[in-house]
């Protein structure tokens, strides 16, 4: 499924990519597929360190 959202973006940049024919919506959610797994990763790095420090974070 697939939802409507609103960003904020440089008018710009909308102006390039649209002269480019750049299909925004779908370079947007590429961009935050691989945001989202690299912040994923990123908090799992952090929750094993302080699993070996014995840090207890909550």
């Amino acid at each position: 499924m697939r939802v409507k959202v609103s960003v904020t973006l440089s008018a710009d940049l909308v102006d390039d990519a649209r002269g480019l024919g750049l299909n925004m919506s779908r370079i947007v959610e590429a961009a935050l597929i691989e945001g989202t797994k690299a912040e994923r990763i990123r908090r799992q790095k952090d929750r094993a360190a302080l699993d070996e420090d014995g840090d207890d974070p909550g």
